[in-house]
């Protein structure tokens, strides 16, 4: 799919992008990006299956397709590339130099100021614009000719990007990492802020040797301001994670003010109530038919056995329980609990399950099929009888008229609309409009 507005003429109110990208906004003269009235940032929202939604998307990913392929098409064609935290789409990367080449093949012609001041157009022909995706531009015949594809990495689609002040004011030199950053603190260390080992005269001072609760922090004599600095960060990365983790569980606050929200919690809860409910059902009931597990996950199943077998568990060991105020014998009471458990076990696997009915692609209710002679129907026209009745009439529904009965009786204007009231002949109910109804040969 290219790009849509080749025919399409410019206007004062729309966007610089608005043509460029086939922007399938229609009623507003912005693109997409132009219209988008969010904050920037470097990573947006988006949602993953079995993550939830996490920081990892981009701005135009929201985008229409024509808006987000030529926003990805000029990222790609940004030279020295640029990365997408580093956007701020539309104004970095700037497309004004590619809007005006683009524009010289939308209107057809380039216009060359000559050295008297004159004005020049000059013919610019390319490729069919429903041939070219958004964001690129289109081939010249030479290149058509000469098979070049037409891609990020041609020449004529290239826009050099002015620096960014980040850019600008990044070193030059490699980063200095944490390790190094550490060696260079304890460098910095002078042996006087060390503590030294105690004199001969004063054995009863402490040493480092001698203090083994003492920590390195506290060994190094580092300042307490870079301590707190550094517990600080620590903290706040463990509340940022936090938070991620509450989002992808729980959903954002925008999530959870919606009124159709419902809490992960709520469906869990919600499940075991069901399942607790459906047993006290059978068991009350006295059913000992094995629920249909067709159509269900393995999960389920192993859910609804476990369910089965705790019942007999219980059943059984009230029984153990009755039988031991009778008897004290304890080796029957366990062998009677056994056999008990056994034989339900078994009677259960030999219950045969219900047929499943045979899933098909038609409706199970469809009655059976006709014969030839109730297939068999008189379409005679019921106003000539000589001719087969075509025309249907809204809102009845009666296909009673040939066409040549249906004009003298219900004339029509516009193809369908009667040009005077009318009804119908079969049921005399007034006459919306009229069809043509063709019948297979």
């Amino acid at each position: 799919m290219g790009t849509l507005t080749a025919d399409c003429p410019r206007l004062e109110t729309h966007c610089p992008h608005k043509l460029a990208t086939s922007c399938r906004l229609t009623s507003t003269p912005n693109c997409c990006a132009c219209a988008d009235e969010r904050p920037h940032s470097r990573l947006y929202r988006v949602y993953i299956d079995g993550v939830g939604f996490v920081q990892r998307g981009t701005r135009w990913q929201s985008y229409c397709w024509f808006c987000k392929e030529f926003w990805n098409n000029r990222l790609l064609a940004t030279d020295p590339p640029l990365e997408a935290s580093q956007t701020r789409i539309p104004s970095i990367p700037d497309q004004t130099e590619f809007l005006e080449r683009w524009f010289e093949f939308h209107q057809g012609y380039r216009i060359v100021n000559a050295a008297d001041g004159t004005e020049i157009r000059i013919a610019v022909i390319g490729e069919p614009f429903h041939d070219v995706s958004p964001g690129l531009l289109p081939r010249t015949v030479e290149e058509l000719r000469a098979g070049r594809p037409n891609d990020a990495s041609r020449p004529e689609n290239r826009t050099r990007r002015r620096r960014l002040t980040s850019e600008e004011q990044r070193p030059q030199g490699p980063q200095q990492s944490i390790e190094d950053a550490l060696d260079s603190l304890l460098n910095e260390i002078s042996d006087d802020d060390i503590a030294s080992p105690a004199p001969p005269d004063q054995p009863d001072q402490p040493t480092l040797e001698q203090t083994p609760a003492q920590t390195p922090a506290q060994a190094m004599n580092l300042p307490d301001d870079a301590l707190n600095a550094t517990e600080t960060n620590l903290s706040n990365l463990r509340l940022i994670r936090a938070r991620e983790r509450l989002t992808r569980v729980f959903g954002t606050r925008e999530d959870v003010q919606r009124e159709d929200y419902e809490s992960p919690l709520s469906t869990l809860y919600n499940r075991a109530e069901a399942r607790y409910q459906q047993a006290e059902a059978r068991r009350a009931t006295g059913d000992t038919t094995a629920p249909s597990t067709d159509g269900m996950s393995a999960r389920e199943r192993q859910n609804i056995e476990e369910q089965i077998l705790w019942g007999v568990l219980t059943e059984s060991r009230s029984a153990a329980n009755q039988a031991g105020n009778q008897s004290g014998d304890p080796t029957e009471i366990s062998n009677s609990t056994l056999d008990a458990l056994v034989a339900r076990i078994t009677r259960n696997r030999r219950i045969p399950r219900p047929p499943s009915p045979t899933q098909t692609l038609d409706n199970p209710e469809r009655p059976p099929p006709l014969t030839e002679a109730q297939m068999t129907k008189n379409l005679a026209c019921q106003v000539c009888y000589v001719q087969i009745a075509n025309i249907a009439v809204v809102p009845c529904g009666h296909m009673v008229m040939c066409q040549w009965c249906a004009d003298v009786v219900v004339p029509v204007r516009h193809n369908h609309f009667p040009a005077r009231p009318s009804k119908c002949p079969m049921c005399r109910k007034g006459i919306k409009q009229r069809f043509k109804i063709h019948t297979a040969a």
